[in-house]
């Protein structure tokens, strides 16, 4: 076979298996804005996530918002059914306004005519009356039954009830996000401060070494008393700065368990893998898209922290309309929505009259008796028919409208500020990880110059101020890298949040 009849296959040949490989690997998602995934994470976080979310008495609160929610609903309810109440009222008057009746007046002429017709008294005469219009000895015990068959206003409340349901919901289900970033976030502070005290513990050790190196010079008359007392002071200050990284320690884990529900004082279990230095094997790419702004790639990262599980783009990418669908903030707005929309439904059908029905069932009389005489029953209906209200009722429908046009521009305003979060979060994660890219060679390096300034030093061909100085850079460039590893971790926290991806 000729050789250019070859080259050329062979060339073809990488091609297809190059093209196959990156079929395999999927689409880049460098050309992606979605997060698909969640911040680099341990079962031990998980756990204590898992421990917030059961024990933080702030979302309990809530919780207790959401359950008098329901109870509302269920309230709401019951007032379809027929209600029926019992009661008992028993009187006793004196004085008060008083109708004179001429009974003897009207009556006792004719009864006096009679008895001469009759030649008898069998009509008596009798004395004019007084009725008091109080009742005195005077008692009504009865059972009242109501049962509503028109009222709009009823209807009205369930709508409204069950929409709170739904908006109180969000507000739970808003306040558990947030709490899972700031657990997220403070397990990262406190390990990052844990990560402190041990680059300062390590450093407070190499400069103890350097103090007694530095005192046998002296004592062999190899060096003047000068180097003993800079590395003495060299000492106090290392030492200085262990204590209040100690104590920042402290006080994140404080913070930790307070999120938790638990004492302060309470053991916080570590995971160093996510602090560790590791190599840095990830990279990232620029999106190409019209909005110039910047994606992680789904490369494989080693060890790094923060890097997104999987960041998928091509088919099947979800848009940042579908992104935004899942923050609990749009569904309580809708929720106010439906509450306003409802409220304006109900204004415009003031015209509508409320039908009750109701039956009672009971004793009423002088005295306090239950007998045949005093039991009555009446049943009826009630109609209320609003007719006019000086325009009341129009200005509500106005006021309604006015709500209804303020919530959909809110809709808007909430639309543009998530899509500016979910933007800036995601370039800052970007550049928290090219920070920590240089940051890892720059520990690499700080180190390697160290041993080297150290070994110098020891051999007395260095100063003691290049040692200092190559101590000093490295323990720098190690408590940069573990803020910078603390960086990374809390805007993948924040991605998380803004993305609305944890699973509850």
């Amino acid at each position: 076979m000729p050789k250019p009849i070859l080259l050329f296959l062979l060339v073809f040949y990488a091609g297809l298996q190059q093209l196959a490989a990156q079929q395999a690997a999927g689409p880049q998602a460098g050309h992606s804005r979605s997060w698909r995934g969640s911040p680099e994470t341990s079962s031990i976080l998980e756990r204590y996530i898992r421990t917030g979310l059961d024990s933080n008495l702030a979302l309990h609160q809530r919780n207790f918002d959401l359950e008098r929610a329901r109870i509302d609903l269920k309230r709401a309810q019951s007032l379809f059914y027929p209600q029926a109440g019992f009661s008992s009222q028993y009187t006793l008057a004196d004085g008060g306004r008083t109708q004179s009746i001429p009974v003897g007046d009207l009556l006792n002429n004719v009864y006096s005519t009679l008895n001469q017709l009759t030649n008898s008294n069998k009509f008596s005469q009798v004395a004019n009356q007084s009725i008091q219009f109080l009742p005195n000895d005077y008692h009504d015990t009865k059972m009242e039954i109501t049962l509503p068959i028109l009222n709009t206003e009823l209807q009205h409340n369930k709508e409204i009830s069950n929409e709170t349901i739904s908006a109180r919901q969000a507000d739970r289900d808003i306040y558990r996000r947030d709490l899972v970033r700031d657990i997220r976030q403070a397990y990262y502070q406190y390990l990052q401060s844990g990560k402190a005290v041990d680059i300062y513990r390590t450093a407070l050790d190499l400069v103890k070494e350097n103090r007694r190196v530095s005192e046998k010079f002296v004592e062999n008359h190899m060096a003047t008393r000068e180097i003993a007392l800079r590395a003495q002071a060299q000492v106090s200050e290392v030492e200085a700065s262990y204590i209040e990284a100690g104590n920042l320690r402290r006080n994140a884990a404080a913070y930790f368990n307070f999120l938790l529900n638990r004492p302060l004082d309470s053991e916080v279990i570590t995971d160093s893998t996510l602090m560790a230095l590791s190599p840095f094997a990830g990279s990232v790419d620029r999106d190409a898209s019209s909005t110039g702004g910047s994606a992680a790639t789904g490369t494989s990262t080693g060890a790094i922290p923060g890097k997104p599980a999987v960041l998928s783009s091509g088919a099947g990418t979800a848009t940042p309309a579908d992104l935004l669908a899942h923050r609990e903030e749009f569904n309580r707005l809708k929720s106010f929505q439906r509450i306003t929309a409802s409220n304006l439904k109900w204004d415009r059908a003031y015209l509508v009259p409320k039908l009750n029905a109701f039956y009672d069932i009971g004793f009423q009389g002088y005295g306090f008796h239950f007998n045949g005489s005093q039991f009555y029953q009446l049943a009826g209906v009630q109609l209320v028919w609003p007719l006019f209200k000086a325009n009341d009722n129009k200005y509500k429908i106005r006021q309604a409208r006015i709500d209804m046009a303020a919530l959909d521009e809110q809709y808007q305003q909430l639309t543009q500020q998530v899509s500016l979060e979910q933007e800036t979060t995601m370039n800052n994660y970007n550049s928290a990880m090219e920070s920590l890219r240089s940051l890892t060679d720059a520990v690499s390096s700080a180190r390697e110059a160290y041993r080297l300034a150290e070994r110098r030093f020891n051999e007395g061909q260095a100063l003691q101020i290049e040692l200092i100085d190559a101590r000093t850079q490295m323990t720098n460039s190690e408590l940069r890298y573990s803020q910078g590893r603390l960086s990374l971790l809390n805007k993948a926290a924040d991605l998380e949040r803004i993305t609305a991806s944890y699973k509850f």
